[in-house]
């Protein structure tokens, strides 16, 4: 037998649990892609995704409503992350409302006061002057990405157990988890999480169904099969996976309609609109000779990422 060379990056175990999750989700692709696909074609979305849905779209107005079309541009500026406004008298400023997704979680902010109120279920926000708690808070909000505790909250408001949904502050524990779970289910295994993933390339959306990409459009993490790679090896190793993801709200023949938290600093709705037949954004607009990415041209298109996993509710 070879010995392992230098370089190797990742312990033998890791490499081998991952060489084996690789080789059983080569085995059962064709059985999750058709999973995925009657689902998507032939069931209706659980009531509990409709819920997640709503909970999106409530906590999107909740910031007053950001908004970007589908050539990626902001067409409305809603409220920051770190902004003490509050739309109606009782309603919490989006800071507090940040700091109640983190809750969902389970991970507590360095420099967040026990005391501090927080979350959209925290009730009505009091009238005293801001405090030093209060200014702390919101510096911690500010410096913590907080999209996948968005997500968390939703999941966990709309009545998802931990047994169902792995609440995380990162996006890529819920995305293997589904990963696996899809993974189970194509080899006749008992699936432990209630969301698979599907190649969004093949699968419509349903609302209340979660959109991803890897963050970077350089990082080769393009593809479903890519992506699919490093989360086989997830929790166990593997290299970190910097992610994103959005909930589907409305889905139509031209596109989809999906809301994330920390988008630009806020809950924001973006129209993901994909040329017929594909998942490719549009780049009709960009300069005469140019392509996405390419040296020398902007591209000014605030959605354009490898948007290639899909994480179906079963």
């Amino acid at each position: 037998m070879t010995p392992p060379t230098a370089t190797s990056s990742l312990p033998l175990k890791t490499l081998a649990v991952g060489v084996f999750a690789l080789l059983l989700a080569a085995a059962g692709s064709a059985s999750a892609a058709q999973a995925c696909q009657d689902t998507a074609l032939q069931a209706p979305a659980p009531s509990r995704a409709l819920a997640m849905a709503a909970f999106a779209q409530q906590e999107h107005q909740a910031f007053g409503g950001q908004t970007m079309d589908a050539e990626g541009r902001m067409t409305f500026a809603g409220d920051a992350e770190a902004q003490g406004v509050r739309r109606t008298p009782p309603d919490l400023a989006p800071w507090q409302r940040v700091l109640g997704y983190w809750q969902a979680t389970g991970v507590r902010l360095r420099g967040v006061s026990a005391e501090t109120d927080a979350g959209p279920d925290a009730g009505p926000a009091s009238s005293e002057p801001p405090s030093i708690d209060d200014a702390l808070s919101r510096v911690a909000v500010i410096d913590a990405p907080w999209s996948a505790a968005f997500i968390s909250w939703i999941a966990r408001t709309a009545g998802f157990s931990a047994d169902e949904f792995l609440f995380s502050e990162a996006h890529a524990d819920y995305a293997g988890a589904a990963w696996k779970a899809g993974l189970d289910e194509a080899t006749g295994r008992s699936p432990r999480y209630a969301l698979r993933a599907c190649d969004l390339m093949r699968t419509p959306p349903r609302v209340g169904d979660l959109v991803c990409h890897a963050r970077g459009m350089g990082a080769g993490l393009d593809t479903f099969d890519r992506i699919g790679e490093v989360l086989a090896l997830r929790p166990t190793g593997g290299e970190a996976l910097p992610m994103h993801c959005d909930v589907v709200v409305a889905v139509d023949a031209a596109g989809f309609d999906a809301v994330g938290g920390n988008v630009l600093q806020s809950v924001t709705l973006r129209r993901l609109a994909f040329a017929p037949g594909t998942r490719l954004l549009d780049a009709s607009y960009l300069p005469e000779g140019c392509a996405a990415g390419a040296p020398g041209c902007i591209d000014r298109h605030m959605s354009r990422q490898p948007w290639s996993l899909l994480l179906q509710w079963r």
